[in-house]
């Protein structure tokens, strides 16, 4: 019997520390505890809506990556190319919201920081490999990324990237953005914020930003706006599609249901963006900005992400 096809997500699983009233770090005094981690949150994400997903990882051989390691299994992820480390702590965050709406951060840095190119080998069945940047924060790690995406074009998965960017994981913010681009021009499909793509262009004007990012290699090129939904492009097309509007609790993990969305929308119809019809590729990408909003209205990633049932109100399943 033929192995099924799956999504494999690859970078950092971590504990969130999610503060439990408004302000900075500073200001905050409770938590909590909540499963974390850009694409772990995406992984964990494509699992509810559905998709055959595994996660390539590091964590700690501690409470937290206990934790973690089942989380991911109680949500159907396959965790058998997950590592789990006698010799390294499993990394934590402190999140809170501010008063402005945007999000305060600090790591406790850890096991992910750590995972080698020896640790690392991309399943054979991997259809679409989606990864984050903070696996290539240092030299031990960038080499892990990179063999894994070299794997990925070997095999002619579909590639996702979404650098998730955290300026203060980086000791140095020009190398970031080095890092950064000449990812992007090894990927089919690169995911950034309107943060990002003002980090990357000086910008945050998305449509003159596309002209400065979009690379020959890109099938699709997608920057989120927040409450304003997502701006688009491709070889063939570019757009604006809005979102609906939310009572918003929690941002975090949004971007990442974001990517679970499109990522889920693009296994299921079995065919690359270059191959998609405009209104194909608007169709996965409204559903997607409804997954992202919905995430919104709860605290926490995977606890607020939207599963099929809940979905089935908006007519995206």
């Amino acid at each position: 019997m033929p192995t099924q096809p799956k999504v494999t997500c690859f970078g950092e699983l971590l504990i969130d520390m999610i503060s439990t009233t408004i302000g900075d770090l500073t200001q905050t005094e409770n938590f909590l505890k909540k499963f974390g981690g850009a694409p772990a949150n995406t992984a964990v994400g494509l699992a509810k809506l559905g998709t055959n997903v595994s996660f390539i990882g590091k964590v700690g051989n501690d409470p937290f990556g206990h934790f973690l390691k089942k989380e991911l299994e109680n949500q159907n992820v396959d965790t058998s190319s997950l590592v789990v480390s006698d010799d390294q702590r499993t990394t934590l965050a402190f999140v809170s919201q501010t008063k402005t709406g945007g999000r305060d951060f600090y790591f406790f840095r850890g096991a992910h920081e750590t995972v080698s190119e020896e640790e690392v080998s991309l399943p054979q069945n991997t259809i679409i490999f989606h990864l984050g940047s903070l696996t290539q924060t240092n030299p031990i790690t960038q080499k892990a990324t990179q063999k894994l995406i070299n794997q990925a074009r070997k095999n002619k998965a579909l590639i996702s990237y979404d650098p998730n960017l955290r300026k203060n994981l980086w000791d140095d913010l020009i190398l970031a953005e080095k890092i950064i681009r000449e990812t992007a021009k090894k990927v089919d499909i690169f995911k950034i914020s309107e943060e990002e793509t003002q980090f990357l262009t000086n910008t945050k004007d998305p449509q003159k930003a596309a002209k400065k990012l979009f690379t020959k290699n890109l099938q699709a090129l997608f920057i989120t706006l927040g409450p304003k939904g997502n701006y688009y492009k491709t070889k063939k097309y570019e757009g604006f599609i809005p979102t609906m509007r939310v009572q918003v609790v929690d941002t975090t993990g949004a971007g990442d249901a974001f990517n679970a969305g499109y990522l889920h929308g693009i296994y299921k119809a079995q065919k690359s963006i270059s191959q998609m019809t405009k209104p194909e590729l608007e169709k996965i990408l409204e559903s997607a900005n409804v997954i992202a909003a919905l995430t919104t209205t709860k605290k926490g990633a995977i606890t607020a992400f939207p599963g099929k049932e809940e979905l089935k109100r908006y007519l995206i399943t």
